[in-house]
């Protein structure tokens, strides 16, 4: 299966504001289908949030299965959250074919620091698999990156420079590196992009940080553009979140009013979205 793909691939410092609708319309008119290997706390909003941005969800942990799914499929999701054997597995095989493929793919390395277990696993990944983006908080980011920062658990601790960290990791990896938080930090190597905006209860919601992953994901499959399929997608997120905070009377019905945001969001709501992004020459 080829990917129908929107043409040359963009470097953060050619995307306009109209590449960002345009990759918005494209993830409501193409509909990827999204196979996720995901962690049990949040696979249910992953799987909601996927919907409600116009893709479609596939989810599964079988390592028996995996290859066959990634064909299946337009993007690979990887997220261990919730490491067990068999996922590690599955998140291996889904990465060695999707990469075969020319599928886009998502490494979310959660808890990235939380024990050595993870950081060994984390590492082997992206040592043996290439990636289209790497995506995590900003703690996971720039302690992966080596440029400081701090996890507890899987929450933040401290966030370390992260714009050397996308930078760093973006290079290393050949990749889009995107580090979550009250500003969106992403890098392709050569830019930087500093995204402003989003709601302060995103952190309140178990997952809301893997359910960026799969918005982000989803839209630069249907784009097939990493560095754009990032921007467009956080900027979703951001803008989503806003809306739902407004009508959320605390965490709970915040959760539900960001799948309902992002289901109405349209590509003229991204008019004026070049302001909530600057742009930096890398490190």
């Amino acid at each position: 299966m080829e990917d129908d793909t929107m043409g040359a691939i963009k470097k953060l410092r050619d995307i306009t504001e109209n590449d960002v609708k345009e990759a918005w319309s494209a993830l409501r008119e193409r509909r990827p289908l999204i196979f996720h290997i995901t962690n049990d706390v949040a696979a249910p909003l992953q799987a909601n949030v996927c919907l409600a941005v116009g893709a479609s969800p596939l989810m599964s942990k079988h390592p028996a299965e995996t290859e066959e799914l990634a064909a299946l499929s337009n993007g690979f999701l990887a997220n261990l959250g919730t490491p067990t054997p068999d996922s590690i597995e599955a998140v291996n095989l889904g990465l060695a074919a999707a990469s075969r493929l020319g599928r886009m793919t998502l490494l979310d390395p959660v808890g990235y620091g939380a024990s050595r277990l993870r950081v060994k696993l984390f590492d082997g990944i992206l040592a043996r698999h290439a990636l289209s983006i790497l995506k995590g908080n900003a703690g996971e980011i720039s302690l992966m990156a080596g440029t400081g920062g701090a996890t507890r658990g899987v929450d933040v601790a401290e966030s370390g420079d992260l714009r050397s960290g996308v930078t760093r990791l973006a290079r290393r990896h050949r990749c889009t590196a995107c580090a979550t938080g009250p500003e969106d930090i992403l890098g392709d190597g050569e830019s930087v992009a500093l995204i402003r905006g989003g709601s302060a209860l995103l952190p309140c919601i178990s997952g809301s940080g893997c359910a960026a992953g799969t918005v982000v994901l989803a839209t630069a499959a249907a784009c097939g553009e990493p560095a754009l399929g990032s921007l467009c997608g956080l900027l979703a997120m951001g803008l989503a979140s806003e809306r739902a905070e407004r009508e959320a009377r605390g965490s709970g019905t915040f959760a539900a009013a960001l799948v309902d945001a992002l289901h109405r969001l349209a590509p003229e709501d991204f008019s004026g979205s070049s302001a909530r992004w600057d742009l930096e020459a890398a490190i």
